[in-house]
Order: structure tokens, then sequence, then C-alpha cells
């Protein structure tokens, strides 16, 4: 009998996992969200520089050098997609045996079954067909603080695996990571909390129970945890900078944060308005609009001090800034109508709902508080409420942080969703491992939520798929008109290479996939995160280029772009550089991108 049980534990979760698997392949292709993750990709495989590469930027050196090592393996598979879906379709797993095991009753078994099956189609649903590294971490912190709040027993087990996944989350996306790990700290703290209430309750009982002795190991499990992620975090931060700890890898780094500070952060400021400063650093109207286009590559003299010098400018003539405390109580409105506003999505992306995050996660909050005043002495119900409010609390201040910052897009939002309901819903199992009932509510409310969202799930990510046919049919003809000409080598503009049209068409992604080629690609970015990095200099390097400025005027070289991105501030660039050109239009590729033929004349 036990053996059965046993078996249904692995059986059943395999089976959800498998049903969100074939159901989700449906919707259509797999599609890597966002330009981003394209670059990493072909960072990783070779298809950038020729040999895949460990060092592919956003992601921290060790498991990249891993990524890359199983493309050196074998080229002809996306494994980087591979390894994104499977860590996602993992989480999926886990968090099904967890729920479904900590059930003893027929009943809440398969509810436990059926809830997760629901919310991951009604609710996390898009983001499994539309993939990107961010949101992919905020599953597995979330998995992880899932395991945490739902350890039963004296086992080494959830505090290896929960480790492993937040190292692992870290080490894919730092940044995300960090940004969640307040919600698993309060997690560990939370379930160290209510645990220890049990205890203290157990000994006034009269339970024969070594109180100090248990107490000592709540603790030391709690501390051991803490201690391991802490290890783990540190480890993998300094194995990332031993792998990028050449000069080479150094000088970039400075150039990449320069970057992100003027263009994520600050502004370019206008050059007529500014000249004087732009004189004051040796940039000319033309190399200016290179900042401002982002083809800033084809130039060699724009380096890290020249984007830094340009930041801390724009920072200092932000006459226009909103003080702290009046961003702050916008914010905080902003933050209150997200999390009561109801509504079905209209699209993918924007504009952005929180449904059915918002109402899941509310709901679980006030059933949370309500199940823990309802059982236990006065001190457990106090533990309780406040372990609920405290984690309200966090969730808070993080929410209050990215909206301040206006960093807030679904990627990083709906992970924090994520985060907060599966430690609400381990609270909750932890006050119904006494009586299962109290958890009945809580699940069948997460779950007809899904339930109901499901029609409008389908609706969303349909139409996001046929808006990406459509510019996929842009770029696939491009990359056609690239892998047909081979002997000749392409430059495309930045704006370019992020959307074909601007008449609402979808932004830049690639299918997971499908027409898988990891050779050497006869193109390049003129800008961009990668750009003047050491990977970008093999890639020139690869073709006998010494710099962009020089390789653009030879034969077989050529430039895309799209209509309104023109192409006058190219030959302004090499008429202030002193090199007369002729620039001619020698192809059309979908009626949108136009391929230019630079020559130096004599």
């Amino acid at each position: 009998m036990k053996k059965a049980h046993q078996g249904l534990n692995f059986i059943v979760p395999a089976l959800i996992t498998l049903m969100v698997i074939v159901i989700v392949s449906c919707f259509g292709d797999f599609y890597f969200d966002l330009n981003d993750d394209v670059l990493m990709k072909d960072i990783l495989s070779g298809s950038y520089t020729g040999i895949p590469a460990g060092h592919n930027i956003q992601m921290l050196y060790p498991i990249s050098a891993f990524i890359a090592l199983l493309y050196r393996v074998y080229r002809g598979l996306d494994w980087y997609g591979i390894f994104l879906c499977a860590l996602q379709f993992l989480c999926v797993y886990i968090v099904t045996s967890r729920a479904f095991s900590i059930f003893e009753d027929r009943i809440g078994r398969i509810m436990a079954a059926l809830g997760v099956l629901l919310f991951m189609l009604g609710t996390v649903g898009s983001h499994f067909v539309f993939v990107q590294y961010t949101f992919t971490v905020g599953f597995m912190s979330a998995t992880a603080a899932f395991l945490i709040v739902t350890h039963e027993g004296e086992g080494k087990r959830d505090i290896v695996l929960a480790t492993a996944l937040i190292i692992l989350a870290y080490l894919i996306r730092s940044e995300m990571l960090l940004l969640t790990l307040p919600i698993v700290g309060v997690a560990v703290f939370d379930r160290w909390l209510i645990m220890r209430s049990y205890l203290v309750t157990n000994c006034h009982d009269g339970i024969p129970v070594s109180c100090y002795g248990e107490k000592k190991a709540l603790f030391m499990w709690h501390l051991k945890l803490c201690v391991f992620i802490a290890l783990g975090i540190a480890v993998s931060a300094l194995a990332h900078r031993i792998g990028y700890s050449s000069p080479e890898w150094k000088q970039f780094n400075n150039l990449f944060d320069a970057r992100t500070e003027l263009y994520d952060f600050q502004y370019i400021p206008d050059y007529a308005e500014n000249k004087d400063f732009f004189d004051s650093i040796g940039l000319s109207e033309p190399e200016q609009r290179l900042l401002v286009n982002y083809n800033y590559g084809i130039d060699d003299e724009i380096n890290a001090d020249t984007l830094w010098a340009v930041a801390d400018y724009a920072s200092g003539q932000k006459t226009d800034e909103t003080p702290f405390l009046q961003s702050l109580k916008s914010g905080t409105v902003s933050y209150l109508y997200r999390l009561r506003h109801v509504a079905y999505q209209k699209s993918y992306e924007y504009p952005m709902t929180d449904s059915p995050w918002n109402i899941i996660a509310l709901v679980l909050y006030l059933m949370a508080i309500v199940i823990y005043c309802l059982q236990g002495e006065k001190h457990q119900k106090i533990t309780g409420v406040f372990s609920v409010l405290l984690l309200f609390a966090c969730r808070s201040t993080l929410w209050l942080y990215i909206i301040v910052r206006g960093r807030d897009p679904i990627r990083i939002t709906h992970p924090l969703y994520l985060m907060e309901i599966f430690v609400l819903l381990g609270m909750i199992f932890i006050k119904s491992k006494d009586n299962a009932r109290y958890a009945y509510a809580p699940l069948l409310a997460a779950t007809i939520a899904s339930a109901v969202f499901i029609p409008n799930q389908m609706s969303v990510i349909g139409d996001e798929m046929a808006a990406r046919d459509v510019m996929r049919a842009h770029y696939d003809a491009l990359y056609d008109y690239f892998a047909q000409n081979k002997d000749s080598f392409y430059f495309m503009d930045v704006y370019t290479s992020v959307k074909a049209t601007d008449e609402g068409e979808r932004t830049f992604s690639e299918k997971m996939f499908d027409r898988v080629d990891n050779s050497l690609a006869n193109h390049d970015l003129m800008g961009g995160w990668a750009s003047k990095s050491p990977l970008y200099y093999d890639k020139l390097k690869a073709y006998g280029f010494t710099s962009m400025h020089d390789a653009i005027l030879e034969d077989g070289v050529y430039v895309v772009t799209k209509e309104s991105s023109g192409i006058d501030w190219l030959s302004d660039y090499y008429t202030e550089k002193g090199v007369d050109t002729d620039i001619d239009k020698v192809d059309t590729v979908a009626d949108v991108f136009y391929i230019y033929k630079v020559t130096e004349l004599n």
C-alpha cells in the first residue's frame, strides 16, 4: 500500500506536467520572449563568434560556460531553449509533487492536482510559450520558497533542492534572484516562527518532547538553509568574477555599466542645446546621433569614459525630476490600483493587467488570516497573522521599489506574484496538516480564478502568436537573404533589428526549436549591449575585420536599415571623420528592409 502511495506521488505530478506541456504546445511554437534571449542564445551556440562562448554577458559565467559546453558537444540543438523550458516544467513537477503529497485524503489530492493544472494554464500560461529567462528565474525562486515553507521532517532533501534552485537561478539572472530573495527570507523566517509556535504549544500541553532540543534542531535547520544559500551565492559570484577577470572583460564591464546607466536610467541630451558639453568631451553631432540611434559600435572613439560622461551630465541636467516623496506617493496610488483592479487581459503584455494574479493573491491573504485566526492557542494565532502580514509588507516594499523605478514589466511582476502565492499556499498547508479541510477553500478559490481566465489566456496567446508570426515573416525573409549571400557580411541598424515596421508590429524575437542554425552568422548589430565586447571583436576577427568603421567600406559588406531609420546619419558620420562616401541602396527585402552599399570615394 505504501509503495502504491509513493508511486502516485510520482505518477500524478508527472502526468500533470505532461498535460501542461502538451496543452501549451497546442498554442503554437515556443518563442524566446525578447531579443535579449536571442542574442544570448547566439553567443552560447557559437552563431555569434563561430565558437560556443561561455561569456554571454547577461548570465553568470559558470552556467553560461556549461550551456556553451553542450553546444560544443552537439551544435544541432537549441540547448539554451531546451534549458529554459526544462527548468520551467521541472518547477511544475516539483510544485505538483509537493502539493499532491501534502494531502492524505482523496479529495485533497484531487483538488491539489487539478488546482495546479488549472493555475499553470489559466495564470502562468503565456510564460510557457513566450519564454524569458527573467521569469524562469522567478519561477525557480518561487518553487524553492514553496519547498521551504512546506518542508516536513528532519531530512535534508528540501534544503539541497531549494538551495540548488536558488543558486541556479542566481547564476542565470542574478538581479532577478536578488529581487525575489527577500520573499525567500520571509518564507524561511515565517516557517521557523510558525513551527516554533507549535513546539511551544506541545510543551505547554505536556506532550512528551524535549523543548530545548526540538527548538534547537528547528533553528539549526533554518540556519543551515540560510548559510547554504549565502555560501552558494558567494561562491557563484566569486566564480563569475574569476571568469571575467581578464583586462578585456573588465574594460568591457565598465562600458556595459555605463551603457546601462545612460540608456536605462538617464537620457541623451539634445546636441544643439548642449553643444558646449559635447565639444568638451570631443563628441561631434554625428557621433551624438550614434548614441541616439544606438549605433555607436561603428565609432571606436566612443568608449566607457564617453558614456559615463554623457550619463553624468544628463543626470545633472535633469530639472523636471520628480522628488522622491512625490514619486513614492504616485507609486503607492499605482500600487493600490494594480492590487485591486480586476479585468481580462487585452493583450500579452500591454496594457498591463494583473488579473488573475492579484485576485488569487488577495484571496489567499484573506483566507490565510482567517484560517490562522480560527484554530490554535492565542500565541499561535498571533504568530500566524503576523507571518501573513510580514509577507504582505515585504511584497509591498518590493512592488513600490519597482514601480517607483519604472521597472515593472510582467517578466518581473508576475514572478513576484508567483512568489507570494506559493508562500501563502505553503503557510495554509502548514495549518491544514491538522485538518485538511482548511486548505480546501483556498485551493478551490485559486482553481476557480485560474479556470475562469483560461479562455482569456488562450485568446491572448493566440493573438500574440499571430502577431509574432507576422513579425517573423519579415525577419525570416531577411535571414534567408543573409543565408543566400554567405559571401557577404551585413551590419544592421539597431532599431531595425528591434522592429521591422513602425505600424504596431511586435518587436523582434525568435522561435525556439525552429530553423535552428548555429553556424557562424554573417551579420551583426551596429550597437547593442554586446557591442565593443571581446566577443564583438572576436566576430570581427572571424571575418578578417579590424573595426566596423573600416569594414563597412570594404567590398561585400552592406548596411541594413528600415525606411524610418534613414541612412543620412551614416553619411554624416563618415563625412565628419573626413571620409567621402557614396551610399547606394542595392536591394530591398520583404518590402521593409533596405540593403545599402557604402563606397569610399577617392
